[in-house]
């Protein structure tokens, strides 16, 4: 068990995989995102507060030793502490309240204690859960995310650069079509993930620090000559949010949602990304690696499965069903506020869970394949008919009567090869030269750009 374990529960016990099997997976992301955290964070802001208000003379000034008191205090806050908090909370029945009573309980024991009534002035407990939350997926997306779709996006360069020049058979409806190169499909999946995550990357969470209904009411009753707005704004600033003035008793999720939309549209990529390659690989254009230790099937013992980009499509899908329920209930509130929204944030680590565990998945599929070539190659030879676009848009080219129905007549439908081409070229009534570069082209040197296509992406 890890000293963040309130419970002595074995994994085996766990409801859901995230806490249960997969646990070993995901634990750095209960660093930053656990109930312990959101507990901790909640302690830190009631704390910082207090510091604020005194920088603002609503409270008396603070001496050195007691800022370090209140830094070492939030710094050590343990499991001990959390359950202490989880204890009040019995009597509460609320859980930010229980983290104030913890606050104003430990601080009654020390030199602060004659501003602990202080604690919570004039807030409401959205102001301190918006900001704990704002944090938490803050961190989570920059110290975990980020370093998790880098190594993504580094496999899939690394894999277009080694294969930009393999020629391979397109398919579109499925069905072959003009070639294109292994490095240029990886290049479309890394330019799309690419962009994706910069998107992420400026995307703003907002915070909002305005009272109970949004308005500043108590704050300017009672200390009328204080600069409340100044002060919120420098406050949700202090924490890298965006400080937002314009609320009602919660902080509208707006920029959660933007950034919700945002890893949707990033798992949605890498989705497309597991369906497309698990056909690659059932077509055997990718050989998968032999790990001997493991079994594929209890039933066929030869079987190696693709069950990382399986289980990645599965749990991209699960997050993204959280993701774009999360999108259409946090986008509206009852009036100033109703609490549905408390539920449903609750879940945020489900959604983050899940995602984590895709981009891992993705990052060891990646590293398990290998282009076979040789298969690549002979698939390419058994569609010689794939060229038939070139042959009619050349004819095209040179005034041919009836260029595309002629060459739909010989090509479409029916099995052909470079002898059967040549004849048809033969036939044709266009110069020799012509006839030459028709008959030279062969469906692996009729790849038109995709290498310089790489070359430029990359």
């Amino acid at each position: 068990m890890t000293d963040n374990s309130s419970f002595t529960l074995d994994i085996g016990e766990a409801i859901t995989p995230l806490d249960g099997r997969n646990r070993h997976k995901i634990i750095k992301l209960s660093k930053y995102f656990s109930d312990f955290i959101l507990t901790k964070h909640r302690v830190r802001l009631e704390t910082d507060l207090l510091v604020k208000l005194s920088q603002y003379k609503v409270i008396r000034k603070f001496s050195r030793s007691e800022l370090n008191f209140l830094n070492r205090f939030v710094a050590g806050f343990n499991f001990e502490n959390y359950k202490r908090v989880r204890e009040i909370e019995k009597k509460t029945n609320h859980e930010a309240k229980a983290a104030e009573e913890f606050v104003r309980e430990q601080l009654a024991r020390t030199s602060l204690k004659d501003i602990a009534q202080m604690i919570h002035f004039g807030i409401t407990s959205d102001d301190i859960n918006n900001l704990a939350y704002g944090l938490m997926i803050k961190e989570v997306v920059g110290q975990v995310f980020f370093p998790e779709l880098e190594s993504v996006l580094k496999s899939l360069k690394q894999a277009a650069l080694k294969y930009k020049s393999l020629a391979m058979l397109s398919r579109t409806h499925g069905q072959p079509a003009a070639p294109t190169t292994m490095g240029k499909e990886f290049s479309v999946y890394y330019k799309r993930l690419k962009d994706e995550v910069e998107i992420l990357g400026k995307l703003k969470i907002k915070g909002k620090l305005t009272g109970n209904t949004g308005n500043f009411n108590a704050h300017q009753f009672i200390f009328p000559k204080v600069d409340w707005l100044k002060f919120s704004q420098e406050f949700v600033s202090f924490l890298h949010l965006e400080p937002d003035l314009a609320t009602t008793q919660i902080e509208p999720y707006d920029s959660l949602i933007r950034l919700f939309q945002s890893l949707a549209r990033i798992n949605n990529v890498l989705i497309g990304l597991s369906i497309d390659f698990w056909f690659y690989i059932s077509m055997g254009y990718f050989k998968q690696k032999l790990i001997k230790s493991e079994v594929g099937s209890t039933a066929m013992p030869h079987k190696i499965n693709p069950i990382y980009f399986e289980g990645a499509e599965g749990g991209f899908g699960i997050a993204n069903a959280l993701f774009e329920f999360y999108c259409r209930k946090l986008s509206y509130s009852r009036l100033q506020r109703d609490l549905s929204d408390s539920t449903v944030r609750r879940s945020f680590g489900a959604a983050f869970g899940y995602s984590m565990l895709s981009y891992q998945s993705i990052n060891e599929a990646l590293s398990r394949i290998e282009a076979d070539k040789d298969n690549i190659n002979n698939d390419l030879k058994k569609h010689f008919e794939v060229i038939s676009e070139a042959v009619q848009n050349f004819l095209r080219t040179k005034n041919y009567h009836e260029a595309y129905d002629k060459t739909k007549l010989f090509f479409r439908g029916k099995q052909v090869n470079g002898d059967s081409i040549k004849k048809f070229i033969e036939s044709l009534k266009i110069d020799k030269q012509d006839k030459e570069k028709l008959i030279g082209l062969l469906p692996e040197n009729y790849t038109g750009l995709a290498e310089k296509i790489v070359e430029k992406i990359l």
